[in-house]
Parts: structure tokens; C-alpha cells; sequence
């Protein structure tokens, strides 16, 4: 069972959809610059009834955010770690923190969506150039997923699925505009912060999986799913 209709959702559906002994959370508030308790309550609502509702299922897989380890704790990470604590509940849970995750999704608010517009709009924006962000693909995501959840059997664990290693803002906005063959106008200004990610526990999940976190990583990811993307 996969409850949600976004790019998680959507990622998943083709391995979870129909299976009665696991369930996928993919649902909830997506921007995490949401500051509306209402959205909040809406989704702690509606997680509650599916931790009851799939109380025995052998699998209640939940994502959770990496921004987390961010020392600036933003209404939405207040609410996600409160989410988690709800979900660690659950006997067989399985919490995924997740980073920028890319793929192809209308969603405006995504950090990757928001740089292709303002750039394909000709759009002035600000970039924090002390600001660093990891991207990961959301194809990578699932086939981390499954070999974590289904292959070792992880459970009543929380851990961070991710990029290796991450891009300053700057360099971010720079490859998208390479990708899309559009010069970006933006003013650089002196904010934003980083925070490291540990992906140590996902070591040996990503050398089976054959996921490879180089050098041409964001490249290759940008590359997917903005080259040929019109702006609705």
C-alpha cells in the first residue's frame, strides 16, 4: 500500500502499490517552508489513522527530512521530528530521512523547480552563497529503499538516505543553468549555512545498488529531468 499521490508517492507505487504486508507514507505536507499548523494538524491527522489502520503491516516505511541536523530549526523540522516520533510507534517501522530529492514533479517548491523557473523566466533571485544542499534522485531513493527495507530487513531504525557528498547553492544554480543553456541572473549574498549528513549506515546499501555518488552526480540528475522541460 502507498498512501500519497506526489513524486515519492509516484516512485514507489510500482513496488508497493499492491502489496497488503507493507505501507509507504508518502503523503503530508510537501513545502517545507509551510508554517500553517493547519497543514500540519491535517497531516499528523491523517498519519495517525494510517499507523492504526496498518498497525500490522511488516513494513511502515515513513520519510523524514535531513534538514533535521540544521541547527535553524524551521517550523516544518519541528513538525517532521514530531511526525517520527509518531511513526516510531509503529512495531515495524522504517523512517527515511531524505535531502533535495529530484524528479520529475509540478511541485513549484522544490529548491530544483524554483531555480529552473526563475532561470528559464529570466528571473532575478538570491543565492546564499554559504549554503550547501544535497541532491539525490529519486530513482536512487527507491532502489536504496528496497534493498534497505525488503532485501536487509531494516526496521525501527531511522536513517538518512543521501548524496555522499553535496553542492554549494552557487554551484547548484550554475549546472542547472550549463543543463538548460540559459545565463542565470541572481545577486549572491552573504547568508545561509550547511550540515553534514551521515551516510555511513547506507555505505554498503549503496555499492549494491550500484548507486554512484562521483563527481558527474548532479550533472547527470539535472540533466534527467530538466534538459528537454518546458515551463507550464
Amino acid at each position: 500500500m502507498v498512501l500519497g499521490s506526489g513524486l515519492l508517492a509516484r516512485a514507489f507505487s510500482s513496488h508497493f502499490l499492491d502489496s497488503e504486508a507493507n505501507c509507504v507514507y508518502a503523503a503530508g505536507v510537501s513545502n517545507s517552508n509551510c508554517s500553517d499548523p493547519r497543514e500540519f494538524d491535517r497531516e499528523k491527522d491523517r498519519l495517525q489513522t494510517a499507523i492504526s489502520q496498518y498497525h500490522s503491516a511488516d513494513l511502515f516505511l515513513y520519510f523524514g527530512t535531513c534538514s533535521v541536523q540544521d541547527q535553524i530549526a524551521s517550523p516544518y523540522v519541528q513538525h517532521k521530528l514530531k511526525m517520527e516520533k509518531m511513526v516510531a510507534e509503529h512495531p515495524q517501522y522504517l523512517i527515511l530521512r531524505l535531502p533535495q530529492t529530484a524528479g520529475r514533479t509540478e511541485n513549484p517548491h522544490t529548491l530544483l523547480n524554483y531555480i529552473f523557473a526563475r532561470i528559464i523566466r529570466s528571473e532575478r533571485f538570491q543565492v546564499w552563497k554559504n549554503a550547501r544542499r544535497n541532491i539525490i534522485d529519486v530513482d536512487d531513493v527507491v532502489r536504496i529503499a528496497i534493498d534497505l527495507a525488503l532485501q536487509e530487513g531494516a526496521r525501527r531504525e531511522c536513517i538518512n538516505v543521501a548524496n555522499s557528498s553535496d553542492n554549494s547553492m552557487a554551484e547548484i544554480v550554475e549546472m542547472m543553468a550549463k543543463v538548460v543553456g540559459k545565463k542565470p541572473i541572481y545577486d549572491s549574498v552573504d547568508k545561509g549555512n550547511t550540515y553534514c549528513i551521515d551516510t555511513l549506515r547506507i555505505r554498503e546499501t549503496v555499492a549494491r545498488c550500484e548507486v554512484d555518488f562521483g563527481p558527474n552526480y548532479l550533472e547527470a540528475v539535472i540533466e534527467k529531468y530538466f534538459s528537454n522541460k518546458d515551463l507550464e
